[in-house]
């Protein structure tokens, strides 16, 4: 008797045999799932591996902690650039395009590229790197063995990114990999063409995070180092700058307020809570120090120094900064004979940080600059006057309720400054020469391949424009204009000493002097400001181009960069291509390209003279450009930002 299954039952064995293969599908999904959560520990832990050891730092808790209590000021500061200065090496984290590119840097190739989540270089071994940097063995550059080191921190999320490798040989010290990512770009450069440096300088671009990047790019840091067998054995409480790096180490906090009696105790009676610190609550010089932990010039005091490098920070958000740090300052009329004598013994290390009449250059030094400010010294202004890591836009971190002059009519609030601005400016209340901070607080500081406004502020003067060649305000401004004429304005309006000026002074603007002949911060910082938009209101745009160009071959590359990101903003200049990083001919091709290109679309021009150096038919005086280029300062310049 053969059996032979009814229609229902044909759909039934059917169904199971789909189910069956449903079941098997997802089992194998999920055993795919398991695998892949499996694999992403692993990376996590050998990742963990190679960095600092993270979290478990005395008396330190971590942001994580703050989160529960604090979420909205939690999630403003993870919004912020200074929470991501330093991160872990993760997908999450790495902007750069580790695509299998190559790149040079000082003639040794450098290979990025990815395996799977993780990311590698293939490189000249960094320790034999260091140890021939440091006067070690001689080795030519061939003779410098190769190997595949895992990346493992990155630092910056802003304008670009670099990257640390682990020493082959040690576990947790962090050894530069010398490239940048260029983020707006999306391209890769050598470590020395990111910063100001002298053209072709001879030791590569080595160094290590536990030593002194720890400081200000961790929270809570500590360099580990065992005096007995000088090795490291590094810990931080948290990468990056967090929550505790500004109000202090959370650990008492956080078990005296688990308590929810204490915290509303607190709360209702407004009392302050003593285990924790608010900036925004301490005194105008408290809360700058809180800043100026890292914002400043200063070296650690001898006492602190050794203590810090094997028990980590020392200072907490508070307490006075000047105990454990010796902060460095230009010495002016009156300065104690001490700081005549550190600008005697190392004019190499304030040349690095200031310009010659002692304002700062080297961006990242806000406090010393501050300090030494009237605002600061005769008033109570602070960081926190302008400044917030909560209540702002990440890109500054300005208040949101204060922008332009509001910084300053905060405290000057008398109507010359306020409703009758032009009596103090003279210039329309609505322009950006009637904007507090661009003559009291100008663009006057380098970093990040950009010029940014000076914290030390001061009245515009042509004192040191005539005597150092220091850029002033008005001049950045009217680029088309002469020292002479700043002077003369200076002296109206306001009484200004006058200087005593050369004749090109009196008869060149000053900013093609700049340009042309200055030495590399000058040009740098003259030919951002070729870009800036009320420079351009002022002065026009259509006669720049053909100086601007002549930087396109300048020595040093930062200048080239960012003459090149300027010269873009000016008409018919949009698209134009340039490489800044080019073979010396095709530089050289770059500024022949822009003269034409600027003679094409320009054959009407706003400016002409002897001042701009454009003749009556706005044809360029090239004998005089040439003659100012061949007084060129070719000073070495190095900006420590």
């Amino acid at each position: 008797m053969s059996f032979e299954p009814t229609q229902s039952k044909k759909w039934g064995v059917l169904i199971s045999i789909v189910c069956l293969a449903l079941l098997a599908g997802f089992g194998a999904v999920k055993w795919w799932s398991i695998q892949r959560s499996f694999k992403a520990m692993d990376d996590s832990v050998r990742l963990a591996r190679k960095l600092p050891h993270l979290g478990n730092q005395k008396e330190y808790v971590s942001s994580d902690r703050c989160q529960a209590c604090h979420p909205s000021q939690y999630d403003s500061w993870h919004r912020t650039f200074h929470r991501t200065m330093t991160q872990t090496a993760t997908p999450e984290n790495v902007v750069g395009d580790f695509d299998g590119s190559s790149v040079q840097s000082h003639n040794l190739s450098y290979r990025v590229y990815r395996k799977d989540n993780e990311f590698w270089a293939d490189m000249p071994d960094p320790d034999v790197m260091m140890y021939v940097m440091q006067g070690g063995k001689k080795l030519a550059l061939g003779q410098i063995p190769r190997v595949e080191q895992r990346v493992v921190m990155a630092t910056g999320s802003h304008h670009y990114q670099t990257y640390w490798v682990t020493s082959p040989r040690y576990d947790r010290v962090m050894q530069t990999l010398p490239l940048v990512y260029l983020i707006e770009d999306k391209r890769w450069i050598p470590r020395e063409a990111a910063f100001m440096r002298p053209p072709h300088e001879g030791s590569g671009f080595i160094t290590q995070w536990n030593h002194h990047c720890i400081r200000c790019h961790s929270t809570g840091g500590n360099p580990g180092l065992d005096p007995k067998t000088g090795m490291l054995d590094t810990r931080v409480a948290e990468l990056g700058i967090a929550c505790e790096s500004c109000h202090g180490a959370g650990e008492d906090h956080v078990e005296r307020n688990s308590n929810p009696l204490r915290r509303y105790s607190l709360h209702l009676t407004g009392q302050s809570d003593p285990t924790v610190v608010n900036p925004a609550k301490l005194d105008h010089r408290a809360s700058s120090q809180v800043c100026g932990q890292c914002h400043g010039v200063f070296v650690m005091r001898d006492e602190f120094a050794m203590k810090f490098a094997s028990e980590g920070e020392l200072y907490r958000a508070g307490e006075d900064l000047n105990k454990t740090r010796y902060f460095i300052h230009y010495p002016k009329e009156g300065s104690p004979p001490q700081q005549w004598e550190e600008l005697r013994r190392n004019p190499q290390f304030f040349a690095e940080r200031w310009w010659e009449d002692g304002t700062i250059l080297a961006g990242g030094r806000e406090y010393t600059a501050l300090a030494v400010s009237g605002c600061y010294t005769r008033g109570k202004i602070s960081c926190l006057s302008c400044h917030s890591m909560h209540q702002s836009n990440p890109a500054g971190q300005l208040k949101m309720d204060i922008t332009g002059s509001a910084s300053c009519t905060q405290c000057h609030g008398e109507s010359k400054y306020t409703t009758r601005v032009e009596q103090h400016t003279f210039h329309a209340a609505d322009s950006a020469g009637s904007d507090c901070l661009n003559c009291h607080m100008p663009h006057t500081t380098y970093a990040l391949f950009r010029a940014i406004r000076t914290h030390q502020i001061t009245s515009p003067t042509t004192a040191g424009s005539a005597k150092f060649g220091v850029p002033n305000a008005c001049n950045l401004c009217h680029l088309d204009k002469t020292l002479a004429w700043t002077q003369q304005h200076l002296s109206d309006h306001y009484g200004a000493k006058s200087q005593s000026l050369t004749e090109e002074q009196q008869s060149t603007a000053a900013s093609l002097l700049w340009l042309l002949k200055g030495h590399a911060a000058q040009r740098a910082i003259t030919a951002w400001h070729v870009g800036w938009q009320p420079a351009q209101r002022a002065s026009g745009t259509n006669w720049l181009a053909p100086f601007q160009a002549r930087l396109l071959t300048d020595p040093y590359g930062v200048v080239r960069y960012v003459a090149a990101r300027s010269l873009r903003t000016l008409p018919g200049f949009g698209d134009f291509q340039y490489d800044f990083l080019g073979s010396e001919s095709d530089l050289k091709q770059g500024v022949r390209k822009a003269v034409v290109q600027w003679q094409t679309h320009n054959t009407v021009t706003n400016r002409t003279g002897g001042e701009v150096l454009l003749d009556a038919k706005g044809r360029v005086m090239e004998e005089r450009v040439h003659q100012l280029i061949s007084e060129r300062d070719d000073r070495t310049v190095i900006i420590m930002e």
